[in-house]
């Protein structure tokens, strides 16, 4: 799905496709068996024979991929208010409902305070209107209402915030702003070996970025944020240069 995202055209082709697989080790029977697996899922479309591309769908999953890339313009100032979701018929927490509804929470940040209580600091474009409306757009069908929480008291504030362990959060920023920029040292070429590490790598931090509950200054530095994105920022545009070699070879 990253080839495709990448150059639509010039990936199409399932023979390209397979191709790049083997940079991962992966056979051809592998991989024909995980494209078949991507088009039942609704994320792959085949409009001819040999022919693969993103479905609408998987567009909109990439639309919610990128916000990696924009952190920092998706936040306000924080006046030590609260979003708060109350969401108590959650599916079975085995069940693939249940991880569908906990990404979603994830992905927005949202942390659990009580039972059935889900909460976030009040430091988001849209406040809780476009919070709503974005863990629905998420698949989160369990929302049962939504309030703000202002005016915490000493105690409850403490409580609220040691829902995140900032500095365990900012330990993560350096330590991997450090790998990335140790790794970004390494694409020098177009090996199998590097081709893999930046698929690898550059998919791991994108996830943990986008995991990120985009904490206010007050709880977190965001200086160690902005370096890791911008250190991801300037690994992904390499790692694509190395992609592209890859890819212009395979039509020669």
């Amino acid at each position: 799905m990253d080839l495709l995202d990448a150059d639509p055209q010039a990936m199409a082709f399932s023979r390209r496709l397979l191709a790049a697989g083997g940079v991962f080790n992966f056979t051809s029977n592998q991989m024909r068996v995980s494209l078949s697996r991507l088009v039942s899922d609704g994320l792959l479309e085949k409009p001819s024979r040999g022919l693969y591309q993103l479905s609408e769908r998987a567009a909109r999953l990439r639309t919610e991929i990128q916000r990696w890339r924009h952190l920092e313009q998706q936040l306000i100032p924080w006046h030590g208010n609260w979003l708060a979701i109350a969401c108590g018929n959650l599916a079975a927490d085995s069940s693939a409902h249940f991880r569908r509804q906990q990404r979603a929470l994830a992905l927005r940040g949202l942390q659990r305070w009580r039972l059935g209580i889900w909460v976030r600091p009040d430091n988001l474009h849209g406040g809780l209107e476009q919070l709503v409306i974005d863990l629905q757009a998420l698949d989160l069908d369990a929302i049962q209402g939504s309030f703000r929480i202002e005016q915490a008291d000493d105690s409850c504030q403490r409580e609220l915030i040691s829902l995140w362990d900032s500095l365990v959060l900012d330990k993560e920023y350096q330590q991997r702003l450090v790998q990335l920029r140790d790794a970004n040292e390494r694409l020098t070429n177009a090996s199998p070996a590097l081709l893999s590490e930046t698929m690898e790598l550059g998919s791991d931090t994108v996830r943990f970025l986008l995991m990120d509950p985009l904490l206010p200054e007050e709880l977190v530095n965001h200086d160690n944020r902005r370096a890791l994105v911008a250190a991801m920022v300037d690994y992904d545009a390499k790692g694509r240069k190395l992609w592209q070699q890859f890819i212009d070879a395979l039509e020669a």
